[in-house]
Parts: structure tokens; C-alpha cells; sequence
């Protein structure tokens, strides 16, 4: 068998991989076999299978199935050198396969049918021992699969008493209450005020969902399931920020279902995971502990303790006394207080209970809170920019409207701007100009979700001033995602850094995402001319995946550059402005680490549960745009 492919993609100077200069002479079946984890650009297992004097294999991103019930997908690579069944280490960065590889497990295998579509082998291994199969696909089935063969890895034969990782699950519902007066038999477990999540592990990938059984992004925790390798679990945990994960409780572990072990067994498996990363670590728990526990926590500011009986076993969904959450502040049955709720200074919210987003269940008080939350980061991108409400009265399941003049309700603290608006019921209308929190509640209380600015500010006496920012909006037409406009965005940034331009990326809080980059230009007209140039200049580099034109039908299967967004007339979201989708989602300001890694749509989709600890963590990432920019020329 021929090595050729491996050598020609490896520097035998440069990677510690064994690259022999000859090919082996050796024929027919072999018995050996090893399974190699590997940390490369995304965790994948190596299986490698001894046969003509190379290993034939296959790389499967979520490793060796555990059950009949569980279906892997597999990518015939290259054959390997026989040296490497010993192989591991770390294949160096810019090198073929680059990352750390570690021996999985490793040992014998008997061959029961070796065709070119069909491999049958019966594994013998220090962790794993069964029957599998190997059945090449017909066509790559998954989305991303562009080299080698694609082929289905299953494994036949039945494992005994192992139950099979559940697909989904709700958490448990802790009943409210004070500290037991005698805590013997409890432990207190500490309660970060994050969102309740329940995390499902398989292969190294996690998936979250909250208590609705909706999917919940967390791209700051894009390594936990890798730190996990091949172990299954399934756990309840708090989400704090989308970054930060408090891990209380688990379900499942590797094929065991635990949900009848008492709590104390599960804590005792939960420690056995060794579960502590940059951004994930077990709740603390305090046995037998009391009061003590909640005036530490009060102290800290924590949001309480929730009590768990010892013996008490994990009900999925359901309320139970053998959990009592106990707050840090007292609970009160009183109205909230009115500054934190129902208005900020003259601004006043009416009904704040109502439902504006039926799916989360998220309020008119919820808007507001999220508006308060990111005021000081959101403030200063609303200065001097007339903004366009969008306002949803009846929540974003009914019809919407555009508002620009409002002169007609706006009270007389609003600062107006009275402004051109071509194309509407008349040539200038009375502009909302959002400039403190108290306008922020206003808007929020006319359940104006979205509000939308130009890309240029207007003076002390309502003139209107020249461009300050360079716009670049991304629109993913049918069979893209937001993921090909990442690869879109960075083309874009290195062309703007050609011209000394830096460009912030952000969400759009809806399919697709913007460049924004600030700039000083000497007529309205020239950053369209130039966002127009540049635009046009890479759909034609990449006329397949980038298009320049508006019409949708020319849009199939490519990012739209939108570069039109520049044109005095036309407005885009403001950033941290909420949208007016199913969910509560956020035009949010995100890092070019968080743009290159994009792989999936969820890693860029951020809700107002996420924006409180992204901004404690980075601050306001568009605050390079308030800058004065540099001329920009066409």
C-alpha cells in the first residue's frame, strides 16, 4: 500500500509523526488497532485498523459509538504509517493535523468482512471491546464534509446494563422557603442568579437548554465538551452571563442513569469528573451547614442557597421539598419597587407585565431592565443619531410598525431632531434623539424594541452632518448562515486594514451580522462609492458564495453584501438594541476571535440573559467606532 498521500501532506523537519521514506511491502489482514484522540481545529477520534502493511483510517468527530442506538458519522483520511499505533504528541501549529494526540485505547481486532463499502471488525481493547461496523455513504450526508469518503460507524452488538443518554431534559424545581431549622441531613449549595441550564455531552460537543427545553447559546464555553472527551453526562447547571458555568447536579454519567442515587452519590460522581476549566466548576456545597452559609453569601452579593436533602433523588420537572431555594434578600410579595420595574425619573411604564415575546415570556418590565443593563455602553452610539422606532404594541407575535415622527405624543424632555425623510409622508418629520436612560424607558414603554439610527449624527441645530461610520451589513440569502458570513467578514476586514481602516464586527441579533468601521469623509456620498467598490470587487473574486446585487433571486446560496446601508437615507439597528424575533434576541458587538471560530449559527446568537456578562466581560466592544476615523477617499 502506498503512503504517498500521508507524506505529501507532512514535513518530516517540522512534525514529531513517524514518515517513513519507503512504502511497506506487507499484504493481507492485520490484528492491530488504536483509537487516537485528537485536539486538532475541532476534537475528533482517529480510528486506525492494521491491514497491508499501513492503518486504514478514519477520523469520527464524536468518537466510537457506546450503544446500538448511537450512529457515528466517519471520514476514510489517509493511510497511516504502521509506526504511528505508538504515536502521540503534539503535531506542531501550521502543520497538517496540528493539536495534541493522545492513545485512546489501543489493542486487537478480529476482521469478519473487509470490502471496499462494508468493514466489519470485533474490537478488543483496554476500554473498548465490541462488535462495529463501517458502511460507507453514498453521498456526505453532513453538512461540511468536503474530503475523503464519508461512511455511517455503528456498533452491532448489545451492551449490557448501560442506559442510553437522554436526548433532552428539564431541571428540577427547587420548592421556595427558609433553611430548614435543623440543617442535619442537608447540604446548602450556593446560587449565582444565572439562568437554569441543563447540558447534555455527547462526543465532546455540549448542547445547553434552559428550563423551557429551548436551546441555549454559551459560545464562551465552546472547550467544555471537549474537556470531557468520550464521556456522556448529562448535568443541571446555572449559566451566568453565557460564559460562566456553575455545574449543581447530575443525571447521567458514561451509560448510567442516576437520577434515583441520592444526592449525595451524585455529588460524589460529579467530583469523580474532575469538572474545573477557565469557565466551568462545581457549585460549591457546604453539608450540614446553615445560616452561617447565607449571611456569607448575602455578604458577597450571591443570589441565595438552594438547600438539598441528602437523600433526595433528581425529578426532572417536577417541584419538590427536598429542595428549598432560599433567597439571600428576603422574597417579597409586594409590588417590585418603581424605579426598577415601572419607570426611570419621567419616564413611566404602563402595564410592564405584559408579554411582549409569548415564547420566553419576556415582559415590557424585561425590555426596560434590558435597556437599563446596557445604557452605558448603548448611550453613547444613540448620541446625536436620529433614531426610527420599531415598535411591537401587541408583542412581536402581531403586526409591527415604523415610527420616525413623533411629534405628536413625544413629551417635552424627548430631545426631537427634525430631519429629511425622502420617500415619506412628508419632506422632514420630529426625529427622537435618545440621549439617557430615562429616553431609553420611554422608548421601551411604547415597546419600540428595535431602534434604528443613521450612520451619521446631526448638529446642535438639527443639521444634518457628514457620515462617521462605513457600514458593511451582511445578509445570508437561502442555504447560508450567519457562519459564511463570518468568512465574508474577514475577507472584508483585511481589505479595510489595506486602506488603514479597523472595522468592529457585530450581530445583527437576527440571520446575519455588520462591519462597522468610523471614518471622516468630505461628502455624504462616499462611503457608499466605497463600501459599493469594495463590495462588487469581492463578488466578483468569489462570485459564487458573495454578491453585491439586491435582488433576492440572485441571493441563493451567497452573503449579500449590503453595502447600500451607507446611503444618508437608510438606517441599520443600533447596537444592543433588542429585535423583534421569536426570542428576545440582541444586536451584539462581538470579538474577531469569536468571528473567526464561528462554525455554527448558535455560537453568534446572543439574547438579553447574555449581554449583562458580556459586557462585564469585554466592555462596550463598538467604542473603537466612537473615535474619530481617518479620511477616507474614493
Amino acid at each position: 500500500m502506498s503512503l504517498e498521500e500521508y507524506r505529501r501532506k507532512r514535513d518530516a523537519r517540522r512534525t514529531p509523526e513517524p514518515v517513513p521514506e519507503a512504502d511497506p511491502t506487507e499484504t493481507g489482514p492485520g490484528t492491530r488497532f488504536v483509537v487516537q484522540e485528537h485536539h486538532a481545529r475541532s476534537l475528533h477520534w482517529d480510528l486506525r485498523l492494521e491491514r497491508d502493511g499501513v492503518l486504514v483510517s478514519w477520523a469520527v468527530p464524536k468518537g466510537l459509538p457506546p450503544d446500538p442506538e448511537t450512529v457515528r458519522m466517519a471520514v476514510r483520511t489517509e493511510d497511516h504509517p504502521i509506526e504511528y499505533l505508538t504515536f502521540s504528541g503534539e503535531i506542531p501549529a501550521g502543520e497538517y493535523g496540528a493539536g495534541r494526540m493522545s492513545i485512546w485505547d489501543t489493542g486487537t481486532y478480529e476482521t469478519e468482512k473487509w470490502r471496499d463499502r462494508e468493514v466489519i471488525v470485533r474490537l478488543h481493547g483496554e476500554r473498548t471491546t465490541g462488535r462495529y461496523v463501517l458502511i460507507r455513504a453514498d453521498r456526505a450526508e453532513q453538512r461540511g464534509v468536503d474530503r475523503g469518503e464519508s461512511w455511517i460507524l455503528r456498533r452491532s452488538d448489545p451492551v449490557p446494563d448501560r442506559d442510553p443518554l437522554p436526548h433532552d431534559a428539564l431541571p428540577m424545581v427547587p420548592s421556595p422557603g427558609e433553611l430548614p431549622p435543623d440543617t442535619t441531613g442537608w447540604t446548602l449549595q450556593v446560587l449565582f442568579g444565572g439562568r437554569r441550564v441543563i447540558v447534555r455531552v455527547d462526543g465532546g460537543r455540549a448542547r445547553f437548554t434552559d428550563a423551557a427545553g429551548e436551546e441555549v447559546p454559551a459560545p464562551g464555553l465552546r472547550g467544555f465538551g471537549a474537556s470531557l472527551g468520550t464521556t456522556q453526562v448529562l448535568l443541571d447547571a446555572e449559566l451566568v452571563g453565557g460564559t460562566e458555568l456553575w455545574i449543581g447536579d447530575l443525571l447521567h454519567v458514561d451509560g448510567r442513569d442516576v437520577l434515583d442515587e441520592p444526592f449525595t452519590r451524585r455529588r460524589e460522581l460529579l467530583e469523580e469528573l474532575g469538572l474545573a476549566g477557565p469557565h466551568w466548576r462545581l457549585a460549591p456545597v457546604f453539608p450540614g451547614a446553615g445560616e452561617e452559609v447565607l449571611v456569607a453569601v448575602r455578604e458577597q452579593g450571591l443570589a441565595g442557597v438552594v438547600a438539598k436533602r441528602d437523600d433526595s433523588p433528581y425529578r426532572p420537572g417536577k417541584q419538590s421539598g427536598d429542595w428549598i431555594e432560599v433567597l439571600a434578600r428576603p422574597r417579597s410579595t409586594a409590588p417590585p419597587p418603581a424605579a426598577a420595574r415601572t419607570g426611570v425619573g419621567r419616564a413611566r411604564l404602563t402595564n410592564p407585565r405584559k408579554v411582549l415575546y409569548p415564547l420566553s415570556g419576556t415582559t415590557k418590565s424585561d425590555v426596560l431592565a434590558h435597556y437599563l443593563a446596557v445604557a452605558e455602553v448603548m448611550l453613547p452610539h444613540l448620541r446625536d443619531r436620529p433614531v426610527t422606532l420599531v415598535r411591537w404594541p401587541d408583542g412581536v407575535e402581531k403586526p409591527s410598525f415604523f415610527e420616525k415622527d413623533v411629534s405628536r405624543h413625544a413629551p417635552s424632555w424627548i430631545r426631537t431632531a427634525r430631519v429629511g425623510t425622502p420617500g415619506g409622508r412628508s419632506e422632514k418629520a420630529d426625529f427622537p434623539v435618545i440621549e439617557d436612560a430615562e429616553g431609553l424607558a420611554w422608548a421601551a414603554n411604547l415597546a419600540a424594541l428595535e431602534l434604528h439610527v443613521p450612520q451619521w449624527r446631526v448638529g446642535p441645530d438639527d443639521e444634518q452632518l457628514l457620515p462617521d461610520l462605513l457600514v458593511f451589513d451582511l445578509d445570508p440569502g437561502e442555504g447560508v448562515t450567519i457562519v459564511d458570513c463570518a468568512r465574508v467578514a474577514e475577507r472584508i476586514a483585511e481589505r479595510l486594514a489595506d486602506h488603514g481602516l479597523s472595522a468592529c464586527p457585530r450581530t445583527s441579533g437576527g440571520k446575519g451580522m455588520q462591519l462597522y468601521a468610523p471614518v471622516t469623509v468630505s461628502s455624504a456620498e462616499t462611503t457608499s462609492t466605497f463600501a459599493k467598490a469594495l463590495a462588487e470587487d469581492l463578488a466578483r473574486e468569489t462570485p459564487a458564495t458573495v454578491t453585491a446585487t439586491m435582488a433576492k433571486a440572485r441571493r441563493r446560496g451567497k452573503v449579500f453584501i449590503d453595502w447600500s446601508q451607507n446611503n444618508p437615507y437608510k438606517t441599520t439597528i443600533a447596537s444592543y438594541s433588542l429585535r423583534g424575533r421569536a426570542r428576545p434576541t440582541v444586536a451584539t458587538p462581538i470579538t474577531w476571535d469569536e468571528v473567526r471560530a464561528c462554525r455554527r449559527p448558535e455560537q453568534l446568537v446572543f439574547t438579553i440573559d447574555d449581554l449583562p456578562g458580556r459586557i462585564a466581560e469585554y466592555g462596550d466592544l463598538m467604542a473603537p467606532v466612537l473615535q474619530p476615523g481617518p479620511q477616507l477617499t474614493v
